[in-house]
């Protein structure tokens, strides 16, 4: 598998941007702005285990590539879309700053359904979903980020 074939299997693992329809089938009435908002931490918290797969099995020198590749694909996928007025160089900012928390987190033994907890708890804290809704959110986050579909994935990369 070459990283361009990496970074593609990567993205097309990536679920796609989720409507409020599809929230709404997990009980959790939303409107547009929140279903954007829920969207992005869904994109983030995918993109920060698929960006620790990377960096857990692939060699540093394809590293940047398949990053970069991946990032082409998301943005031509996602934008307008779920970046707003500010962009994809915004959404990036906020990426950086979720992935080093999310990092922080992992480092304290977090796991993987303690890090979704935490970005649920980000969620309600930032008034996206109420907190009677949490368990909802929890499996909609479990559901839509495949954590263990990206090391998978990069096993073959070489």
């Amino acid at each position: 598998m070459t990283p361009k074939d990496a970074a593609s299997g990567l993205f097309a693992a990536l679920p796609k941007p989720i409507t409020v329809d599809q929230i709404q089938e997990y009980g959790i009435d939303v409107t547009e702005s929140q279903a954007r908002h829920l969207a992005r931490e869904i994109l983030s918290l995918n993109l920060y285990w698929i960006l620790a797969a990377v960096e857990a099995h692939i060699l540093q020198k394809y590293r940047a590539l398949i990053g970069g590749l991946l990032f082409e694909s998301v943005t031509a996928q996602w934008s307008p879309g779920i970046f707003g007025l500010e962009g994809w160089g915004a959404y990036r900012q906020e990426l950086e700053e979720r992935r080093e928390y999310y990092a922080r987190l992992m480092d304290d033994r977090l796991n993987p359904m303690g890090l979704s907890a935490e970005a649920a708890t980000l969620l309600e804290d930032l008034g996206v979903v109420s907190s009677d809704d949490r368990p909802k959110l929890l499996m909609l986050l479990i559901d839509y980020a495949p954590v263990d579909q990206y090391a998978a994935l990069l096993d073959d990369v070489r």
